[in-house]
């Protein structure tokens, strides 16, 4: 039988060191944490610093720290501030970095919300970093948004119906419980027992979590009633009532991106395609995500300092309005602008007021079974419609919509006759319509923009850039749902997030090594060199050794005798005999 050999430990556990570690020499030298250290050098602190008030007590830790184990914890998964104060404390990465600091997840968790405006500016800084060691950056704009999932059950939303039924059960349980409470006060006033007290005692915070409940429930009313009538604006008084989540009001039901209902925020991002950094973050107060695109805007060019050429998109960011103010400017959108132009239709023809082939019409676009509005070309020349069998749609009424908006119905003769009429006309309507608003004309334009092959070539890049990060931050940085609630704590908190993205872009440019050269190691002489040299400086640099040896270990509290210093593996006799 074979015997076996196991490596031996270079030190068991409970062997006192001699010459101990530097921390420094922990961590490799290519370890990312000391890139980091570095690029959070180049930022400027002073509006974080400004916050801290010169008072009593213990100094706080420089925000610097904070923020760069925020950000270093994102880049690695760690995201709660538990996880966080565990890696303070057991991680060598988190250790050096801190310089054997210890951080409570209070004060983690307190930092990550207090620091909103300076946060940004933060962003600001790194984004502007990533970009000027590039080219001509910021002089494009890829927009692009997603859902994320609320801090809150699905099944704790409810309509203001529901919500009004709590709230009224919620006051019946409230009067029972002060009921209560006034009969325990007059037993304690009778006689002064400690059952009577103990028993005023849970009364009360029985009372303070009954209140704390109705005001959230009350709370939620308001934003549930709120957005019905928004809802019933748009949609008419027999609109479905919404569903408002209890625990975050502030979120809105709407379909999850791998399926079915939730409660969910609208997280949009502006991405520079050559640094591919973070210009513009913003989670949105609904879910209409063409709202973003006019701030978007202004804070890529106040970073540029320049105006952009183009802008890139999906077809939620392209709303009359937006491609309105974008041409308006001379920045040239690149949307898909919902027009036949720009997807090839068989519907563009050169005589539209011929009809089209049976195999023509069934390729052509549908909105459920029936024709899409694509399907019809407009002559401005005669300002009409042409539909698939090439009749003409002549103007009927013109007129503006909730939001102010001018256009015109367009209508066909009939559907008697028209072989198409079962493709064309919804049933119990007496013939099609199609509705031309003042911003048609814009779409068609950026529509023959988008055809050609220039057009198609530009938009190809948006999908990649944009697509990728927040896959980055899904996948990788596993970020699928918000710790925080309430709107402005996850904007915050989204913020975060854009700035460890930055961060990592700045890394990205140093190959994960340190920005400058690490400061040289003091040479320690080994024993090996004492050899030819007078007993004299030989025994004048052990004791030296011995008397470093033994502050140090004083200083731990561990106060040993010389004699298990000498015996140690490191010890007097050791190095004499080399």
């Amino acid at each position: 039988m074979m015997d076996k050999r196991w490596a031996q430990a270079p030190a068991c556990r409970e062997q006192l060191v001699l010459f101990q570690e530097r921390l420094d020499e922990v961590v490799a030298p290519e370890h990312p944490i000391r890139a980091v250290d570095q690029c959070l050098n180049l930022v400027d602190w002073s509006a974080w610093e400004r916050r801290y008030a010169g008072r009593r007590g213990q100094p706080p830790i420089h925000p610097r720290l904070m923020a760069g184990c925020i950000l270093y914890g994102l880049m690695r998964g760690i995201r709660s501030s538990r996880d966080l104060e565990d890696a303070t404390r057991e991680r060598v990465d988190f250790i050096w970095f801190l310089e054997r600091r210890t951080i409570d997840h209070s004060t983690f968790a307190a930092f990550r919300k207090e620091f909103g405006a300076e946060l940004k500016d933060l962003n600001r800084q790194m984004g502007r970093l990533v970009c000027e060691r590039h080219g001509e950056t910021l002089l494009a704009l890829v927009l692009d948004g997603t859902r994320i999932r609320a801090n809150s059950d699905r099944h704790g939303a409810r309509t203001a119906a529901g919500l009004q039924r709590l709230v009224a059960a919620c006051v019946e349980a409230l009067d029972a419980k002060l009921a209560a409470l006034a009969e325990a006060d007059r037993k304690a006033a009778e006689r002064a027992s400690e059952a009577d007290a103990e028993t005023r005692v849970r009364e009360q915070e029985d009372i303070a979590a009954l209140e704390a409940q109705m005001e959230k429930l009350q709370e939620a009313l308001a934003v549930a009633q709120a957005r019905d009538a928004v809802r019933r604006e748009h949609n008419g008084k027999d609109a479905p009532p919404v569903r408002v989540p209890v625990s975050d009001p502030d979120a809105q039901v709407v379909p999850n991106k791998d399926g079915g209902y939730a409660p969910n925020y609208t997280p949009v991002i502006g991405v520079d395609p050559v640094s591919r950094a973070l210009v513009y973050g913003e989670v949105l107060e609904g879910s209409d995500e063409s709202a973003a695109v006019l701030p978007a805007v202004a804070a890529a060019e106040a970073m540029g300092g320049a105006p952009l050429k183009q802008v890139l998109a999906d077809a939620n960011f392209a709303t009359g309005a937006n491609l309105e103010h974008l041409e308006g400017r001379g920045t040239p959108p690149y949307m898909p602008a919902g027009t036949a132009l720009e997807a090839g239709s068989c519907a563009i023809r050169p005589d539209p007021t011929q009809p089209l082939s049976p195999e023509q019409c069934q390729r052509l676009p549908k909105h459920g079974k029936h024709f899409a509005t694509t399907a019809f070309v407009y002559d401005a020349a005669k300002d009409c419609y042409y539909c698939p069998m090439g009749r003409p749609l002549s103007p009927v009424r013109s007129g503006h919509d909730r939001n102010g908006v001018a256009y015109t119905n367009y209508a066909c003769p009939g559907s008697a006759g028209c072989p198409r009429a079962a493709q064309c006309v919804r049933k119990k309507a007496p013939c099609r319509t199609v509705r031309r608003d003042q911003y048609q004309e814009l779409r068609e334009q950026v529509g023959r923009r988008m055809a050609t092959e220039a057009g198609r070539a530009i938009y190809a890049r948006r999908a990649p850039l944009v697509e990728g990060v927040f896959a980055e931050i899904k996948h990788v940085m596993g970020i699928r749902q918000f710790l925080l609630r309430g709107l402005e704590n996850v904007r915050t908190e989204w913020e975060w997030i854009c700035t460890a993205i930055n961060l990592k872009r700045l890394l990205a440019l140093f190959g994960k090594s340190p920005i400058h050269e690490p400061r040289p190691k003091a040479p320690l002489i080994p024993a090996q060199s004492l050899r030819g040299r007078p007993v004299l400086c030989r025994l004048k640099r052990i004791f030296s050794h011995l008397l470093h040896s033994l502050a140090l270990q004083i200083n731990h509290g561990l106060r040993s005798s010389t004699k298990n210093l000498l015996t140690s593996e490191n010890s007097v006799v050791y190095i004499l005999a080399a």
